[in-house]
């Protein structure tokens, strides 16, 4: 009886030993081994080692195009003086302001003409158009939208012919302008529509020559289809509309202007 009671105590004696001595402890798992990277080997002997580079795309930059204050007034000589005139014919001055009629003609036809005036008006010390376009003919400068047919019928002869111009290539004549009535071929489209309303609107303001120096001109001939004033006109109407200038002036007169001032 007493061997019964002794041998589990004998066990229970020996398995908390053990549990203190560390025996039945879990086992340390063994630490991660370290990943050394492998040394990067030299290539062999003869073998060329070309690098990889970016191709680098030069651009093209023009060169910047300088202009002159003589630039500008040669220019503004050039479309101020056509063949026939030897004066001046810009609007007189007035501190009234000009108007400007559409007869017929579309929606961008007017905001082509308005846009224009805002533009003019910017770049004018002396007289001003009217900002809101007229319907029909009752402008100080009238614009009238008409069929080839009505174009062609249009003369252009009277005693002062030769300030009068027709705007014609190939045979089709786009504009036409007699004094300060404007005549337009209504089946032109795009910028050649926009390019003769404003040729031609030019015109009556006195701006009588061409341009044969520079081809992003409205002025330019042979013909563009330009839309717009480039620099150079936008100057050419500042002189034009500037305070020194004036109506019946002779070339001479505006080179005194323009050279000697």
């Amino acid at each position: 009886m007493k061997s019964r009671v002794f041998f589990p105590f004998l066990a229970i004696f020996t398995v908390a030993f053990l549990a203190m001595a560390g025996c039945l402890s879990p086992s340390p798992q063994p630490a991660a081994a370290e990943t050394t990277p492998l040394p990067t080997l030299p290539p062999p002997p003869g073998t060329e080692v070309t690098e990889t580079e970016t191709p680098v795309i030069p651009t093209f930059t023009p060169p910047p195009t300088l202009l002159s204050s003589e630039d500008i007034n040669l220019h503004f000589i050039d479309v101020a003086f056509g063949g026939g005139n030897i004066f001046l014919e810009r609007l007189p001055l007035s501190t009234r302001r000009t108007t400007i009629s559409l007869n017929a003609g579309r929606a961008s036809d007017r905001e082509t003409v308005e846009a224009f005036i805002l533009k003019f008006n910017a770049l004018s010390q002396s007289n001003k158009l009217f900002e809101n376009t007229k319907t029909g003919q009752s402008g100080d400068i009238r614009i009238k939208f008409l069929s080839p047919d009505g174009l062609k019928a249009v003369d252009l002869s009277s005693e002062v012919g030769w300030l009068n111009r027709e705007f014609s290539s190939g045979g089709v004549t786009f504009a036409k302008v007699k004094g300060y009535d404007i005549y337009i071929n209504d089946q032109m489209e795009g910028d050649q529509r926009t390019h003769y309303l404003l040729r031609a609107l030019l015109y009556t303001l006195g701006f009588k020559g061409d341009s044969l120096r520079y081809r992003d001109s409205i002025f330019a001939f042979p013909e563009n289809n330009a839309t717009s004033l480039s620099f150079l006109d936008e100057k050419a109407v500042q002189v034009m509309y500037g305070l020194g200038m004036d109506n019946g002036m002779t070339v001479e007169d505006v080179k005194r202007v323009l050279f000697f001032r």
